[in-house]
Parts: structure tokens; C-alpha cells; sequence
């Protein structure tokens, strides 16, 4: 089976280096037409941006033979969303692929960065994806197809030093994980990925070691080659926490661990028996909030109508 793009049009956000740039090289030589956004600023969110950074990219695809234009608008506003989808439907009539990969990094201790940084950081990194997940979201409706691919991070699980980076990525994952529910019945999947690989972000490693270890090893075309399935027409997986990199390929999960009931539980209770609820030998994987409120129901029987259902009053897969 061969993985084509043909007659399909995607966006590829902080498209102008690193994964972006490979995301956007690895569709275009599979056929889709390609939106190169790049604002050109630094990888600290430096607002000193240019569209030198996407004409390159574009420049490549066109001499390899591809169809792309170059967008520099900067990811992290509504405004900015509906321009960015804007171009790729007045360039080429269509949006079926987004690819929310634009990120800049904030590493440092918890309280030094100053209050426009913390916000620019989470504008570009978690709420400039979503503006983008809603300005793309109709057209992927109307056409009953889109396929989304939101850019998170291992360093959601926590590095120390880098709060609003985790923050943020972690944010991409639960907007995945909704969206993914939402999206199915119309055609739209979502996917979330925990990328490993060198990056401009790598870069910003204070040893040379370790960041030539990035280097040779981990290099973004990799994970670039393996997401292209994921956003294929071939592929109906959605809802998905992927792992990628060097060759590597997994999915991450959530799981309960042990646990404890007592209808008369109080902080005595829970001192001496915590290690029954906190035992990982005992995991009960969890994808989504209906399978974590089932876990409830074993000790509380449901009475309140014929399904459980927490949700809002949307259509969901």
C-alpha cells in the first residue's frame, strides 16, 4: 500500500525548520498541496519574525516538483487562524489536513519569565492550535473529511524548569482527546504525537553532547515518515497519544492504578491504606471520561437515567 496525498490540501504551522519543515516536504512529495506558515521568529517567541523561513520551504516543494505557498502569519491568535486557513483556500479551494506544529520554548525556574512572555508562550503553543482546530473545523465538517494532528510533548509528563511549556503541551493533549470525540462522526480524526527528535527547541540544551546525540539520532524526517499514515486516507485511527522518533513508534496511555472504596472514607483511612490505591502492579488503561466514570459504577450503581452520560448535547464517536 502505497500512502498518497494526491488532490488534498494541508497546513503545516512553524513549517520553516526542524519537524515543521519535514511535515510540510513529507506531504508535498506524497502528492498534497502544501500551506507553509512560519512567522521566522526565534524559537523563544522573539517577535522579530520574517517570510524568509517559509519561502525557503516552498522553494524546495516547487523544485521537487510539489505545489505549496508560503504563509507568515503568526500562530497564536484568532485573526491569524482564519488568515492562515484563508490561504489555503484561496490558493487551492480546499483544507482536508492540519498539522498544528508550530511551539516555541520557555525553559527556566517557575517564576522568571515575565507576564507577556507566559502569555505569547501559551497563545503559540496551546490556544493559536485550537483557533487554527476552529477556523479549519467547518471545512473538514462540510467535506465530512479532515484529518488533525496537534504537536505536543514528553515534557507534558514534566521535565522541572519548563511549567508553561508542559502546561501547554499538556493542554494540546485533553484538546485532542475531546476533539477526537467530536470530530469522528463527522469524518474529522484527531491525533496528538509526543515527538522525539533534533529540533531548533534541542538546540537550546545547554550541553553539545547531548544535543548532537539529538542530532544523529533523531532526525525529524522520521517522524515526519511515520505520522504521514496517520493523516492518510488509509488511516481511521483517532483519539490517538502517538510516540515517534529515530524509527520509533508507540502510543501513550492513561490507566488507573489500584484503588480504594469506603463510603466512610476519611484522611485515616486513606494513610493507612493509600498503597492499595496507588499500586501500579494493578492498571486499568482509561481512554476517555466515560470509561474513567464506569470505574464509579461498580460500587455505585447508576439510577439517574438508561445511559450515563456527562457530556454536552453534541454528537459523538
Amino acid at each position: 500500500m502505497s500512502v498518497d496525498f494526491t488532490g488534498q490540501v494541508a497546513i503545516v504551522t512553524g513549517a520553516g525548520g526542524g519537524m515543521g519543515r519535514a511535515y510540510a516536504l513529507e506531504l508535498a512529495r506524497r502528492g498534497a498541496s502544501v500551506v507553509v506558515n512560519d512567522y521566522g521568529g526565534g524559537v523563544l517567541g522573539q517577535q522579530d519574525g520574517s517570510t524568509a523561513a517559509a519561502q525557503q520551504v516552498v522553494a524546495e516543494i516547487v523544485a521537487a516538483g510539489g505545489k505549496a505557498v508560503a504563509n507568515a502569519d503568526a500562530v497564536g491568535s484568532a485573526a491569524s487562524a482564519r488568515a492562515i486557513v484563508a490561504t489555503a483556500l484561496d490558493s487551492f479551494g480546499r483544507i482536508d489536513i492540519l498539522v498544528n506544529n508550530a511551539g516555541t520554548a520557555l525553559p527556566g525556574p517557575f517564576t522568571q519569565h515575565d507576564d507577556d512572555a507566559i502569555e505569547r508562550h501559551y497563545a503559540t503553543n496551546l490556544i493559536g492550535g485550537h483557533h487554527l482546530m476552529r477556523a479549519a473545523w467547518p471545512h473538514m465538517a462540510r467535506q465530512q473529511y479532515g484529518r488533525i494532528l496537534n504537536i505536543s510533548s514528553n515534557g507534558a509528563l514534566g521535565v522541572g524548569g519548563n511549567a508553561a511549556y508542559a502546561a501547554a503541551k499538556a493542554g494540546m493533549l485533553g484538546l485532542s482527546l475531546d476533539a477526537a470525540l467530536e470530530g469522528k462522526p463527522l469524518g474529522i480524526l484527531v491525533n496528538a504525537i509526543m515527538p522525539t527528535s533534533y529540533s531548533r527547541m534541542i538546540e537550546q540544551i545547554p550541553d553539545p553532547a547531548t544535543v548532537a546525540w539529538f542530532r544523529d539520532n533523531l532526525k525529524p524526517e522520521q517522524v515526519a515518515a511515520a505520522m504521514a499514515w496517520f493523516l492518510s486516507r488509509d488511516s481511521g485511527q483517532t483519539g490517538r497519544i502517538l510516540l515517534a522518533g529515530g524509527g520509533r513508534l508507540s502510543s501513550l496511555i492513561f490507566a488507573e492504578t489500584g484503588e480504594v472504596f469506603d463510603r466512610g472514607l476519611t484522611a485515616e483511612t486513606v494513610a493507612a491504606r493509600w498503597p492499595e490505591a496507588l499500586d501500579e502492579r494493578v492498571l486499568t488503561p482509561v481512554h476517555n471520561q466515560a470509561e474513567a466514570g464506569a470505574r464509579y459504577f461498580a460500587h455505585l450503581p447508576w439510577t439517574a437515567g438508561a445511559t450515563p452520560d456527562f457530556g454536552p448535547d453534541v454528537e459523538r464517536g
